[in-house]
């Protein structure tokens, strides 16, 4: 049997063993009769109450009759946890869907439960809880039924993985974001000024822009400073740079005598070497902060040449961690002026950053993270409660097969969540791909804070009121239907009490007509 979360592989095995205890008790207690008390008195009161006559006791006798065989088969069915179906910890198992950074992900069981759900937390539970005939008849055909439907339902992307662990990827090292800092300082911004101020439109150039983007002069792995001569074919920083060995024919501001302990290498040497290159250490230091963060790159554009998707990884990474000025000629907090005008430039910035859009995204985006991850859980600790409680709900209805029927509903609505949080997912993926089809442009924008944000904030507000809006509209729906059901089957067992019902009512109306009769004698 399969459940929708790891959770809820604890939670349903804990939820049907609160049911037997509650069982027990309500056993022990003797309130499990009380129901059967309630019909005989019911139905010796009923007509009673109108007097006896012709065959109104015969006929209260099957009214009798029927209910309490309708209150034994609920409690055989639904009451009394049955040893023909126990609920065994080594038939439960949850596969999760796959995902870009785990395509083929292992099933979790109770004994290999992949979390720490059972390790640490939810410890002790029992291997086999017998349950009910009837529920445990309800769980088989939910659990079926929703593998097949989300089987059957096309297959995600899964972008959103993408746009999570993308936030994750940083620069941890000290050392370099010192080196991204220098390189800011002394590559890429002589040679932004040198473009803007020569602003060239040689055809080369414009092939570049054209296959990597107008806004490619805009960022430190630049193609155009790359690969245009005169840019960083030509700079070099102005001190050492730690790793890169002295070379006598580059380096001649030195004495070959008396070499440094490090070179100077050209700043296209200095971003794109395959070891020891700037881009190079990035890219590990995305995979080493995001959990492979390279290779969902690849498996978000596979259609990308292998120099973008470095390219992405690189420029997500100085996205989240962007370098400072390292020049001792500037001040600190990249700014040219001091005291109150720069304090007043600061606050200025700050509130800018802070507010707006920008904050107003930032928290639709969090917002949508928390929740896509507590629906689950919230999921099966609901479980939990509708399974421990049944047995309440059972002995208080008096063992209506109404009950069995809303009960079974119950279950199902909350178990089919887990198909409405797949459909809105798939609707995620593909409003993301509509929005965003370029997949270049995708891997720059999506998930850079301050880009498109009035897209991004449309998206997470939708899915967002998707993955809450859907268990509820179906919630409803399904309470729509239960109490139809519910009134069906009472509508049904109607027409075996009436015959009683009516002989008490004729018997009151006798009784009544005999003793006016007395009276006025």
């Amino acid at each position: 049997m399969t459940v929708d979360s790891y959770l809820e592989l604890f939670t349903t095995l804990f939820g049907w063993a609160f049911y037997g205890i509650l069982w027990d008790v309500l056993v022990g207690t003797g309130i499990v009769f009380l129901p059967f008390l309630g019909i005989l008195i019911n139905n010796w009161r009923e007509p009673a109450e109108g007097g006896q006559f012709g065959t109104v006791t015969g006929l209260s006798l099957r009214r009798m009759e029927i209910e309490l065989f309708i209150a034994l088969l609920v409690v055989v069915l639904a009451g009394q946890p049955a040893a023909l179906t126990p609920l065994n910890s080594g038939t439960l198992s949850y596969t999760p869907p796959p995902t870009l950074i785990d395509p083929t992900p292992a099933t979790a069981t109770v004994g290999a439960p992949q979390s720490t759900y059972g390790t640490t937390g939810f410890t002790g539970s029992p291997a086999t809880v017998n349950i009910p005939v009837w529920w445990y008849a309800v769980l088989a055909m939910t659990s079926g039924l929703n593998h097949a439907v989300v089987e059957g339902l096309p297959s995600s992307a899964d972008m959103r993985t993408y746009e999570q662990q993308a936030h994750l990827a940083t620069i941890a090292d000290p050392r370099l974001r010192q080196e991204a800092s220098d390189f800011f300082s002394q590559c890429y911004i002589p040679a932004r000024s040198k473009y803007q101020a020569e602003r060239p439109a040689t055809a080369a150039v414009n092939a570049l822009l054209s296959t990597y983007g107008p806004d490619d002069p805009d960022w430190m792995g630049s193609h155009v400073y790359r690969d245009t001569p005169g840019f960083y074919d030509t700079f070099r920083p102005a001190m050492q740079i730690s790793g890169w060995t002295y070379n006598s024919v580059r380096d001649t501001e030195y004495d070959p005598a008396a070499p440094p302990t490090w070179g100077k290498p050209y700043c296209k040497q200095w971003w794109e070497d395959g070891t020891i290159g700037l881009r190079e250490k990035l890219i590990n230091e995305a995979d080493a902060t995001s959990a492979g963060f390279s290779g969902l790159v690849v498996a978000v554009a596979p259609v990308l040449a292998t120099e973008k998707q470095n390219d992405a990884v690189a420029r997500t990474v100085l996205t989240n961690s962007p370098p400072s000025w390292s020049n001792n000629d500037l001040v600190a907090n990249n700014s040219g002026s001091t005291g109150l005008l720069s304090a007043a430039e600061n606050f200025v910035k700050g509130g800018l950053a802070s507010g707006g859009v920008i904050t107003a995204s930032a928290m639709f985006s969090v917002t949508m993270t928390a929740v896509l991850q507590a629906l689950p859980m919230v999921q099966a600790v609901l479980l939990l409660g509708i399974y421990a409680l049944l047995p309440m709900v059972v002995v208080l209805s008096r063992y209506s097969l109404s009950m069995m029927v809303i009960g079974a509903m119950a279950i199902f609505t909350v178990k089919f969540w887990s198909v409405l949080w797949y459909l809105a997912l798939w609707v995620d993926q593909n409003l993301i791909m509509s929005m965003y089809p370029d997949v270049n442009i995708f891997l720059q924008i999506f998930a850079n804070p301050g880009e498109h944000d009035i897209k991004r904030m449309l998206l997470n507000m939708i899915t967002t009121s998707l993955y809450l809006g859907l268990p509820l509209l179906w919630s409803g729906m399904m309470a729509w239907a239960g109490v139809k059901v519910g009134r069906s089957i009472d509508a049904a067992a109607n027409p075996l009490r009436a015959p009683a019902q009516d002989a008490g009512s004729q018997g009151g109306s006798i009784g009544k007509m005999a003793v006016t009769k007395g009276i006025k004698r």
